[in-house]
């Protein structure tokens, strides 16, 4: 058994989330803020094989990010092995750690905790969280709970949104 850090309940080892409060059970550090220049990421995602970016890095290796197709405006997702993407709710106990709602995720058919990214040695997967409307690679529907890898240039959609991986991962 685990006990959630916010409430104390007792969950199963393996549980993602409290029962009790919501609150993430997966231990995680907070997200670094950083500026990534357009030029910089219109060149990596282009590229076939990717130069090696400037600046920080995850301890497995890898630079991601995140395009959202309607914009063109990049997230970027470093310092960590695993990110949640959804969409937050006024009042929602649990929120997702890559926050889509500025992107109009609600209208797009985003759900609260859509999918999971995991970055391991050597390889980059996308996970669906049973969503409600389900989760695409590259036009292909996810089972739900199942990793699928995901490369450089690989169009999720979740829901209706688009967003296309950018990454480099150390072979």
């Amino acid at each position: 058994m685990i006990e959630c850090p916010t409430c104390k309940h007792q969950e199963f080892v393996g549980t993602m989330f409290c029962s009790e409060c919501g609150a993430r059970l997966v231990h995680v550090s907070p997200l670094p803020t950083m500026t990534i220049p357009r030029d910089h990421v219109n060149e990596v995602a282009m590229a076939t094989k990717p130069a090696a970016p400037e600046g920080p890095e995850l301890e497995s290796g890898a630079l991601l990010g995140l395009r959202v197709i309607s914009s063109g405006e990049v997230i970027s997702l470093l310092g960590r092995d695993n990110y949640t993407l959804g969409r937050s709710a006024e009042g929602q106990a649990v929120v997702p750690d890559v926050d889509l709602s500025p992107y109009d995720a609600y209208e797009q058919g985003v759900s609260r905790m859509h999918a999971e990214l995991r970055v391991e040695r050597d390889s980059v997967y996308v996970l669906d969280l049973e969503s409600a409307n389900g989760t695409l690679v590259n036009g292909k529907r996810l089972q739900a709970q199942k990793p699928h890898p995901v490369r450089h240039g690989d169009i999720i959609q979740l829901g209706r949104m688009r967003l296309q991986l950018i990454s480099r991962v150390r072979n």
